[in-house]
């Protein structure tokens, strides 16, 4: 044991001089907070603001159900038309829906031709779904005269009768009577805008922290393959084993790529969640490392290979954009990649992050089993 401490010293103490370990400890913090920065701020998260100019008389009962559609992307404000058209011309509003002032009356005769003025900017980007809310607002106010109308020309019910069936065709249905829609992502949750944006940001940064600490790995398994090959290792071989030698080492490697990746995911909302899938995706990759380094033709064909990592990566994972949504034939390299792992595991699945520990820890096992045979030989 004295040996593997007094081997991770001088590893710890390498890194510390070593200029590559201090330009990671700044750049990839530096990469996170910078994105961070550079993303939209919460205020350009916030609810698209949408005018409404009401008549002076009338209009109460459709204000209250465009109203109680107001939510996470688009807040309808009461206004009068003069401050509408200087709201949506300044752009402080995205457009602006204008009454006319015989509203009531012709929403009566459900003359809905021509209804609505709405307003509109050259910036302006919600004015489609504003449309589909108001024509929602507006089937709700005109369809107990619509059905009204339907029985009496159909003969079901004479005046009499359709007086006495207006309240019930104007009540609206108990919640167990409704059919609810709701909205998801495909990954199973729901479709909050600003909430999804929050994680869609905090899945990026720590998607980019995985990225960049899977080619520090490759790095590390080439400096480890290469010290392995070197004199000094070629004569402690014999009398220590590969892999008490090689642990120490990857165990100094290793100590500055978390204390890196720690501080670059502190530009998180929550980082907290993401400690753990860290320290078991790095050890994943610490694992790896020692595989390649033992062998000679994989780590100095990793120069070549380093280059395409990060777009493979990228690609593989949900980091940017989820692939296998559109070609389903990346469903598995997807679903198993490490970063896609690493991710589920910020996300909560747990079980993920117990792969890649679980790997992380077999696959040096098993090079420490196959390494005893051979010292036993020697």
């Amino acid at each position: 044991m004295s040996f593997f401490w007094t081997c991770l010293k001088n590893a710890l103490r390498a890194q510390a001089g070593s200029c590559r370990t201090w330009l990671l400890l700044l750049l990839l913090p530096g990469l996170t907070f910078g994105a961070r920065l550079a993303l939209p701020a919460e205020e350009a998260l916030a609810p698209v603001q949408v005018g409404v100019a009401l008549p002076r008389t009338g209009g109460e009962a459709f204000w209250d159900r465009l109203a109680r559609r107001s939510g996470l992307v688009v807040e309808f404000r009461k206004t009068d038309a003069d401050q509408a058209e200087r709201q949506v011309a300044a752009g402080r509003w995205d457009c602006a829906l204008v009454l006319p002032g015989d509203f009531e009356e012709r929403l009566a005769r459900r003359d809905t031709d021509g209804l609505f003025t709405l307003l509109t900017g050259p910036g302006s980007t919600v004015y489609p779904m504003v449309r589909e809310t108001v024509a929602a607002c507006v089937a709700e106010l005109t369809a107990p005269g619509m059905a009204e109308d339907y029985l009496l020309g159909s003969g079901i019910l004479d005046r009499a009768g359709a007086e006495a069936a207006r309240p019930r065709l104007e009540e609206t249905l108990l919640e167990q009577e409704r059919v609810l829609v709701t909205l998801e992502t495909a990954d199973g949750r729901p479709l909050d805008p600003i909430t999804l944006a929050d994680r869609g940001v905090d899945g990026l940064l720590s998607g980019l922290t995985a990225v960049v600490l899977s080619v520090w790995a490759l790095f590390m398994a080439m400096d480890l393959g290469r010290w392995l090959d070197g004199p000094l290792a070629r004569r402690l071989r014999p009398l220590r084993g590969t892999m008490a030698l090689l642990l120490p080492r990857l165990a100094g490697a290793l100590a500055p790529a978390l204390a890196s990746g720690m501080l670059a995911l502190l530009a998180l909302e929550r980082p907290w969640a993401c400690f753990l899938p860290l320290a078991a995706y790095l050890l994943f990759w610490g694992g790896l490392a020692l595989a390649l380094a033992r062998c000679g033709p994989l780590w100095r064909a990793l120069p070549a290979v380093v280059p395409f990592v990060p777009a493979a990566a990228l690609l593989l994972s949900p980091v940017l954009i989820d692939l296998s949504l559109l070609f389903p034939a990346l469903a598995p390299a997807v679903r198993w990649s490490p970063v896609s792992l690493y991710l589920r595991a910020c996300g909560g699945a747990w079980g993920d992050g117990l792969i890649l520990a679980a790997l992380g820890v077999a696959i040096p096992a098993a090079l420490w089993m196959a390494d005893r045979p051979r010292r036993r030989r020697q």
